[in-house]
C-alpha cells in the first residue's frame, strides 16, 4: 500500500480458474466452506497468506479427447459398422476416418475386435437434441448421498466468486462473438441457432475458419457448455461470474504459465523483508509538505487575479 504495508484482498474477490485444453479440463476456486475431500485440496502460501484451494483436473475430458470419445459411442451406437451419423456436424457433412486414427487415444475405449484398417463414413445430421443427449452420455453426473460434487462422482463445493475461463472454453465462445458477458440465455439461443445451421451455409458465414475446426465447432461449443452447466455445476446466476478470456493485463492465461510461476518461485510464498515504499511519517510529511504548497500556489493565484483586476480598474 502508499503507507508502506502489505495488504490482501478479501476472499470473495479471489478470482477461480476453469482451463480446457485438448486432453483435459481443471477447474480450480477458493470455495466459501470447509474442503470436504483432502485429495481436492492444494494449499497455497503467497506473501504470507495461506490459502486452502478446491482444484482438480479431469483427465480425457479435454476438447480434443471428448470429441473423440463422443465419436467411438456414435461409432458402437451405429447400425451400420462402416457409417456414423454425427447429429453434432452440420446438416451436409461428410467425412472419412479409420478406425485407427479414431482409437488411437487411451481416452478412447475399443470394441473388442477391432479392425484398424476399416474406413467409417461419417456424415453430419445437425441434430440439436440428439448432440446434447450424446454429449450428455459422456458424463456421469449422479452424487452420492449427502455428497455434492462435479462430475463422474469427483466430490466439488458449490462454485463460488468470480472465475476466468480461458483456452478452450474462451476459443469456443469469442467464434460466435459470445465473451462479451451475454447472459446464458441469449448464449444458448446463439449456439442453438448456430447447431441448426446447413454445412453449406457454415462455410459462407465462416469463408476463411480451418474446415475441421469449422465442422467441429458445434460439437466443441455444445461440449463447453454441457461442462460448464451441468459439469461445473454453474447456472444462470452464476453464469455472470465467469469472465471469458484471452489475457489479463495484455498477458496469456494459462495453467502452463501458472506452473512456470510455481517452480521458479516468482511469486514469493512469504512477505518480503523490505518494503519498497515511504514510511508511515515520511508519507505523512510528503503528505502535509503536498497541501501547504497547493495553498500557497492557490493565494499566489489569487494575488495575481486581484491586481489584474486593480489595474484593469485605473486604467478604465
Amino acid at each position: 500500500s502508499f503507507t508502506g504495508k502489505w495488504t490482501r484482498p478479501p476472499a470473495e474477490d479471489v478470482v477461480g480458474a476453469l482451463d480446457l485444453s485438448g486432453a483435459s479440463t481443471q477447474i480450480a476456486f477458493l470455495p466459501g466452506t470447509t474442503i470436504g475431500d483432502s485429495r481436492t485440496r492444494a494449499l497455497l502460501r503467497l506473501y504470507g497468506t495461506s490459502y486452502s484451494i478446491y482444484t482438480h483436473s479431469y483427465l480425457c475430458y479435454g476438447q480434443k479427447q471428448a470429441l473423440r470419445m463422443l465419436m467411438a459411442a456414435l461409432h458402437q451406437g451405429s447400425s451400420s459398422p462402416q457409417r456414423v451419423s454425427h447429429p453434432c456436424h452440420p446438416k451436409g457433412h461428410q467425412e472419412n476416418i479409420t478406425t485407427a486414427d479414431l482409437y488411437d487415444s487411451p481416452c478412447v475405449h475399443a470394441p473388442s475386435t477391432p479392425s484398424p484398417a476399416q474406413v467409417l463414413t461419417v456424415t453430419g445430421t445437425g441434430d440439436p437434441a440428439a448432440c446434447s443427449t450424446a454429449i450428455q452420455k459422456l458424463f456421469n453426473f449422479t452424487c452420492g448421498a449427502n455428497r455434492t460434487c462435479g462430475f463422474n462422482g469427483v466430490y466439488q463445493p458449490p462454485v463460488r466468486g468470480q472465475f476466468f475461463a480461458f483456452s478452450g472454453l474462451y476459443q469456443n465462445l469469442h467464434f460466435l462473438n459470445l465473451t462479451g458477458g451475454q447472459s446464458l440465455s441469449s448464449v444458448n439461443a446463439t449456439i442453438g441457432q448456430f447447431r441448426t445451421s446447413s454445412w453449406e451455409k457454415v462455410q459462407k458465414e465462416f469463408p476463411t475458419m480451418n474446415r475441421t475446426h469449422l465442422h467441429d465447432a458445434c460439437a466443441a461449443s455444445s461440449y463447453a457448455l454441457t461442462l460448464l452447466l451441468q459439469g461445473y455445476r454453474f447456472n444462470h446466476t452464476t453464469w455472470l461470474n465467469i469472465h471469458f478470456v484471452w489475457q489479463v493485463t495484455n498477458i496469456d492465461v494459462g495453467w502452463t504459465l501458472g506452473y512456470m510461476l510455481n517452480l521458479t518461485n516468482m511469486i514469493l510464498s512469504e512477505t518480503p523483508q523490505r518494503v519498497t515504499g515511504l514510511q508511515r511519517s515520511n508519507w505523512i510529511a510528503a503528505t502535509v509538505l503536498l497541501a501547504i504548497m497547493l495553498i500557497l500556489i492557490f493565494c499566489l493565484l489569487t494575488v495575481i487575479c486581484c491586481q489584474k483586476n486593480s489595474s484593469g480598474y485605473e486604467s478604465l
